[in-house]
């Protein structure tokens, strides 16, 4: 963009989106493992994001006064529905991040639409509306998404992706009406902070990076986004960030955000309006 359309003068816009999988991500890794089921040390991790680590992130967030998305399975909504009225209370999004994490979403259309409704039925029963926001797990059929994002509740799409400029979503060349916010893999903790030996995360045992590291590749990227005027949000995880150690860079990460007047922070809901207000109707978006 040539020209910031960002409030109070921004030269861009941030959320924190921070996946909340608890233990559905992994139980979905171990179950293709020989006895993975009787593993409990990835229940344990996953679980850690539920009972502590949102808690504490929900702090931090409150302390810098920041609001922030966060996208949830729908078994998690259910399962864990007075963390979700804790995360609502405090101002943030719930955005929603399929059904139970499972890669698959179904061989066919109707299987797809089926997966995608149970979820938003979930979300209008404990949250009390639909999700506007939607981060998959898995691929959807092109006829899925053209389907889903032109249907007037999903207002943006956020997943990693290999480009930087929000815009409008497109299926086969065909602009739709939803908002595609990126979400790159420079802000996921989970590539820099996290390590596993059974199932092995990531492929291959790195280790994991210095944190002093992590806080300044994430700086990094903010420097970028203003350079260039971008809108980004993270995938971070309460059961990576949410530890005491780690818990410390995202600590550090906001002290940065709010004392820096070039960055907009707040849910990915409002980047996605005010951006598809002021560019509705423009046929090219530099």
């Amino acid at each position: 963009m040539n020209k910031s359309i960002w409030p109070n003068g921004a030269k861009c816009a941030f959320s924190f989106g921070w996946d909340l999988d608890g233990d559905t991500i992994w139980r979905n890794k171990v179950i293709k493992i020989p006895n993975g089921e009787n593993f409990i040390r990835s229940k344990s991790i996953g679980l850690y994001g539920i009972m502590k680590g949102a808690h504490r992130i929900l702090d931090i967030m409150e302390k810098y006064n920041l609001k922030s998305t966060w996208f949830v399975p729908a078994e998690n909504v259910e399962r864990y529905p007075e963390l979700i009225k804790d995360i609502l209370s405090c101002g943030h999004e719930i955005a929603n991040h399929g059904l139970d994490h499972d890669d698959f979403y179904g061989n066919t259309i109707e299987e797809q639409l089926d997966n995608i409704r149970r979820s938003q039925d979930i979300f209008r029963r404990i949250v009390g509306k639909p999700a506007v926001g939607f981060r998959p797990t898995g691929p959807l059929l092109s006829e899925v998404e053209q389907i889903l994002f032109e249907n007037s509740n999903t207002l943006y799409y956020s997943r990693g992706m290999a480009e930087e400029k929000i815009s409008f979503h497109e299926v086969n060349g065909k602009r739709t009406s939803a908002v595609r916010l990126p979400c790159r893999q420079e802000l996921d903790e989970y590539i820099q902070m996290v390590y596993g030996s059974y199932p092995q995360v990531l492929v291959g045992q790195p280790r994991i990076a210095p944190y002093e590291d992590v806080l300044s590749n994430f700086i990094r990227e903010f420097e970028g986004a203003i350079r260039f005027g971008s809108a980004i949000t993270s995938a971070f995880h309460p059961q990576v960030s949410g530890t005491p150690g780690k818990a410390e860079i995202i600590e550090k990460l906001c002290e940065y955000i709010t004392t820096n007047p070039d960055i907009w922070c707040t849910t990915c809901e409002e980047i996605a309006r005010h951006w598809k207000e002021n560019m509705e109707g423009v046929s090219h978006v530099c």
